[in-house]
């Protein structure tokens, strides 16, 4: 089965074309290029596009700004063991009776 959704930057940038004809598209497929080796997936490129497309005020750089920052990519996601081995923690701390 292929990854969903797939790419399409020449229809994205045909579609911005269509719709914001005061955007340089040259700048605009550069931003592209930029936010995909950013590590966007193509769906938030999407997303992104479409909402930047909306705002009367939006500009392709603006894209960039979504992109997520580089610490956020490469953090994995504490597994259930370390909650409940902080939680184990927690409570034997308070259960500790004082030593003076």
């Amino acid at each position: 089965m292929t990854d969903l959704p797939r790419p399409a930057t020449h229809q994205l940038i045909a579609l911005a074309t269509a719709t914001r004809p005061d955007w340089s598209i040259d700048q605009l497929r550069d931003v592209l290029a930029q936010a995909r080796c950013a590590d966007m997936s193509w769906g938030r490129v999407l997303i992104a596009v479409a909402q930047l497309i909306a705002d009367p005020n939006a500009e392709p750089p603006d894209l960039l700004a979504q992109a997520p920052e580089a610490w956020r990519r490469r953090r994995h996601p504490s597994t259930p063991e370390t909650a409940h081995r902080g939680a184990a923690a927690a409570r034997a701390a308070l259960h500790q009776p004082d030593t003076d």
